[in-house]
């Protein structure tokens, strides 16, 4: 985990991901300064903003981790990263689970532009489409057996 030396805050352009309930992770970009910058629900709208809040409101208790998912891609400088996510900050997001979300926000962030990844929602859709295939299986062996096949 990259952290300041010393202390419990992420490094500043980290991308930090905290452990929810369902078995989804919410993710953030760490200023350096113990503050997140995130992609979240807008309490005062029905949609998603880029907010900035303290780490230890986000992860009570400090339940996050530094996961720098890059898949392949060469990280942003931090100033860059940091920089570049501030400037979002107050903008509403278009929210979409699978494919543009806190996560993808974030990897946007570090990577830059067209290089963000949901590996959630590539992991739902991967299980979704074998979780179909061995339904279809089933039916077709169910329905040989029946018939005699």
């Amino acid at each position: 985990m990259a952290s300041k030396k010393g202390t419990n805050i992420p490094e500043a352009g980290d991308m930090v991901e905290f452990p929810r309930s369902l078995g989804y992770s919410h993710y953030g970009i760490s200023d350096g300064k113990g503050n997140l910058i995130h992609a979240t629900s807008d309490t005062n709208s029905s949609g998603s903003v880029v907010k900035k809040e303290p780490l230890d409101k986000v992860a009570p208790g400090g339940n996050f981790k530094v996961n720098n998912q890059n898949h392949g891609n060469k990280p942003l400088s931090p100033e860059t990263i940091v920089s570049r996510a501030e400037k979002r900050i107050g903008n509403p997001v278009e929210y979409r689970l699978l494919t543009n979300n806190c996560e993808t926000f974030a990897s946007e962030m570090r990577y830059g532009d067209g290089k963000g990844c949901t590996q959630q929602g590539e992991n739902f859709i991967k299980g979704a489409t074998k979780a179909g295939q061995s339904f279809l299986s089933n039916a077709v062996e169910t329905h040989n057996h029946f018939e005699g096949k």
